[in-house]
């Protein structure tokens, strides 16, 4: 892997339509976002480290564990759109972007999608997918479901359940279900730093406000999005029936 210069900055609002405030629960002994922090620390290519935020209390819970905070608009649409805005006079060619609600990252969800970056340079955004194993996953609105081609190019992300398993209302064996791979998406994007302040200059795109969903902007604007299938599960925080649940890992 050649040398680029790479920074994470881990995106942190306090008002999540769904936990507001979700990233200073506490989840046994430490908060979710000092959680992510620490997985990101685990990650060895990256320069430096930030978390960017609209909020002074989880500014100060990232100083209080060690993180630099840097402050951003609160008119921020997106995760990613905080990320470009904090990285604005950054050096560095990749900014990888760790959603904060990620307290259990697996190393390879970042490692993987930055090694085909580093390898191929025509990439300018990444991000990493993994199986579905839950049942109650699939049709779950917090999780990101995503289909892709048979290079790894993403074709759409949703809420919903894709693709449509048209073996449930067939009344063919359902058996014939387990032939049917279901992917989700976690909480990671690598964008070249260019490309990211393109990002944030396109406007909020039908999709992406229909879903909730900022892969989708970058898609419906006519670009590629790339995805390492990795073996490990992410489970985020949405809900407080997560931390509940999380709290016995």
């Amino acid at each position: 892997m050649k040398r680029e210069k790479i920074i994470c900055i881990i995106p942190a609002r306090y008002g999540s339509e769904r936990l507001q405030g979700k990233v200073l629960y506490n989840l046994n002994g430490k908060t979710v976002l000092e959680r992510v922090y620490n997985r990101a620390k685990l990650i060895k290519s990256f320069s430096a480290i930030y978390v960017a935020t609209d909020n002074k209390k989880i500014a100060e819970e990232a100083e209080r564990f060690g993180a630099e905070a840097i402050m951003t608009s609160e008119k921020c649409s997106s995760g990613s759109d905080r990320v470009a805005e904090a990285s604005k006079s950054m050096d560095a060619s990749i900014i990888v972007n760790i959603q904060a609600d990620e307290p259990f990252l697996p190393v390879e969800a970042v490692e993987e999608p930055l090694k085909m970056m580093v390898d191929n340079p025509s990439l300018y955004v990444t991000t990493a997918v993994t199986k579905i194993r839950k049942q109650e996953e699939l049709y779950d609105p917090n999780i990101a479901k995503i289909v892709f081609d048979r290079d790894n190019f993403t074709l759409y992300s949703s809420r919903s359940l894709i693709p449509y398993p048209t073996v449930y209302f067939s009344g063919k064996n359902p058996a014939d279900l387990k032939k049917v791979a279901f992917y989700k998406h976690i909480g990671v994007y690598l964008f070249r730093k260019k490309f990211l302040a393109e990002f944030a200059k396109m406007p909020v795109s039908s999709l992406e406000r229909a879903e909730s969903l900022e892969q989708l902007r970058i898609i419906e604007n006519g670009y590629r999005l790339k995805v390492a299938v990795i073996k490990k599960d992410s489970p985020c925080v949405d809900t407080l029936e997560d931390i509940k649940r999380l709290a016995g890992k």
